[in-house]
């Protein structure tokens, strides 16, 4: 097999014509897009996984429009195919196009998609959908992989290592549970696409802000991920090489704390005429001994010290080891700051009223509308100089801010500080945050939030896609049952607010659950049902979900192992043979102790 991105460059202008010879049907491919199988055997079969496209670009390659390209001609005879598409001026004309064996596994397993095949996955970073094999060429454009969305505040398309990791994960999980070869295609194109996008200096650059191509370093931190999670189960040496480059990349982009190091958020923030290029306002700040231009952003901090702990553990080198150490005292400072506690408490009681989703709020009584009035229009925007002078990112009751410095304020990283914050735990295994933990998630699931992102279908309600990715990582480390209720809540929100469910769902980011512990998520003979595979080395675990209106028989495509002990929310067993889910309910299953030992 083998994959062909043809471009045709700018200026454009006038007509292309694609011809093919000899006899082919044109079929409707389950994967999406076209397959082109051969008359006679002998020959390949194509897949088109999407229409040709026209796009913009600028010198930097962001994408700043582009649409289906026109058809201004089709001829099909016994002799071949011919399409003549219109390349309009100032635009390239792009086409992704598979060759394959015919009448083989791989035609095959694009026409026939199993529930797990067909069901959608929310991607980390453009916050869309991945619901089919041909979804990945809305993100994997002439061999690199960008965000499926237009990105403030330019509103271009931007390439995103973290997107890729995302579609990684997702693909590797099919893989695992399918063994469709199809897959594992998919996901080495990744991974290649991001090694062929990697600047000499080991960076990868992305120009989301500005016209300058400043870095990322979340998205580098991803890139980190994506090659050691490849790098640990193939020791390709290719990617060896990438990632020694990505790490030492990551390494250098750190400030000083009187308590460690402390890893930036991107380039910009390397100095103060950077940091005059940023896109929010920014209060001057010498904090903790950090340099002005630091904004101490707490969610890439968390995310490049973990991707320095995971190329230890699949490279064996120890040289950062200091480095993360030193990150790791000053993250654990940084979380034990409670200065002013009589002046945050009372605030954030306050706060937390705008929490609430509107439906709520008009409850309250008159006294705390108030109140919530008083927080939103003159609290909030005060917030960043209280914090100027009384540092602080731990509030009480379990709030936690982002970062230190910008004159802004976003509920929509709770979950993803915790989602962070469970990972660090592991990563770690460092047990101070446990308090912590512990109190922030549970302040998350009952101050409103949840609900209040829900009811923002289409604004913030992509919160929910890393709260369920959060509560997945805690459920790996807990066993608490409460857990797993709030996760199987989770699941029914993202379904229906049409999200998708978070790719570490299918058990197979290599982070989490080392790739040689992953096991197979089952598949439900169902479509509507949906999975949370928790299965780790010997432990198998999962939950069933049913999001719809309906009872749904648990009939499994792919099974779990035998002797799986079903059991209620409440912990009644299932005694059924196939147990029946009711609407909007779900059941935790485990494999048989015994069995496991």
């Amino acid at each position: 097999m083998a994959c062909a991105a043809l471009r045709f460059p700018t200026p454009g202008g006038e007509q292309r014509v694609l011809s093919l010879s000899g006899g082919y049907r044109v079929k409707s491919a389950a994967a999406g897009g076209w397959l082109l199988t051969p008359a006679r055997q002998g020959v390949y079969a194509y897949w088109i996984p999407r229409a040709p496209v026209v796009r913009r670009l600028d010198k930097d390659g962001h994408i700043l429009s582009h649409r289906t390209a026109d058809v201004s001609g089709l001829e099909a005879s016994a002799d071949g195919l011919q399409v003549t598409l219109d390349h309009p001026v100032g635009h390239v004309l792009d086409l992704v196009i598979w060759r394959l064996p015919a009448n083989d596994e791989s035609t095959r397993a694009l026409m026939q998609l199993s529930s797990l095949e067909r069901q959608r996955y929310f991607l980390w970073s453009s916050h869309t959908a991945y619901a089919r094999p041909a979804d990945l060429y809305l993100h994997w454009v002439h061999g690199h992989i960008y965000e499926n969305h237009e990105v403030w505040p330019k509103y271009w398309r931007v390439c995103s290592e973290l997107d890729a990791y995302a579609l990684y994960v997702v693909l590797t999980g099919l893989w695992r549970a399918t063994r469709k070869p199809l897959y594992d295609w998919l996901r080495t194109q990744v991974v290649f696409s991001v090694i062929d996008r990697q600047s000499n200096d080991g960076g990868w650059y992305h120009g989301e802000w500005t016209d300058e191509m400043e870095s990322h370093f979340r998205l580098h931190a991803a890139g980190v991920h994506l090659l050691a999670a490849h790098y640990e189960e193939s020791h390709d040496p290719v990617v060896r090489v990438a990632l020694e480059k990505a790490a030492a990349f990551a390494a250098s982009k750190k400030d000083h704390l009187h308590s460690g190091a402390w890893y930036l958020h991107d380039s910009l923030e390397e100095t103060c005429e950077g940091l005059r290029r940023y896109p929010f306002k920014c209060l001057p700040s010498r904090a903790l001994g950090k340099s002005e231009s630091n904004l101490l952003v707490l969610n890439t901090h968390l995310d490049t010290n973990i991707a320095m702990v995971r190329y230890r553990q699949v490279t064996g080198d120890a040289r950062y080891d200091g480095l993360v150490q030193s990150a790791a005292d000053s993250t654990r400072a940084v979380l034990g700051l409670r200065p002013a506690e009589w002046l945050y408490r009372p605030l954030f009681r306050a706060v937390a009223l705008t929490f609430l989703p509107a439906e709520r709020a008009r409850t309250l009584p008159l006294h705390l509308r108030a109140i919530k009035r008083i927080a939103w229009r003159h609290l909030i925007p005060w917030l960043p100089r209280i914090k100027r002078w009384r540092p602080r990112l731990v509030m009480p009751g379990g709030y936690i801010e982002r970062e230190l410095s910008m004159q802004a304020f976003s509920v929509r990283y709770q979950p993803v500080n915790l989602m962070d914050l469970a990972r660090t735990r592991r990563a770690l295994d460092d047990r101070s945050l446990d308090t912590l933990l512990t109190e922030s998630f549970a302040f998350t699931n009952a101050c409103g939030l949840v609900d209040r992102w829900k009811a923002l279908k289409g604004k913030e309600d992509d919160s929910l896609g890393f709260w369920a990715e959060a509560l997945y990582h805690l459920a790996l480390a807990r066993p608490d049952a409460r857990y797993r209720e709030w996760l199987a809540q989770a699941m029914l929100h993202l379904e229906d607010n049409g999200l998708g469910l978070p790719p570490s769902l299918l058990g197979s980011n290599a982070e989490a659950v080392g790739s040689t512990e992953q096991h197979p998520c089952p598949m439900p003979a169902d479509d509507r049902l949906r999975v949370a595979n928790l299965s780790c080395s010997g432990s198998t675990e999962w939950l069933v979900v049913n999001p719809s209106d309906r009872p749904i028989e648990l009939r499994w495509a792919t099974a779990p192992p035998a002797a799986v002990d079903w059991r209620t929310p409440s912990g009644t067993p299932a005694v059924d043979v196939l147990p029946v889910l009711a609407p909007r309910a779900w059941l935790w299953g485990r494999k048989q102790q015994a069995e496991a030992a």
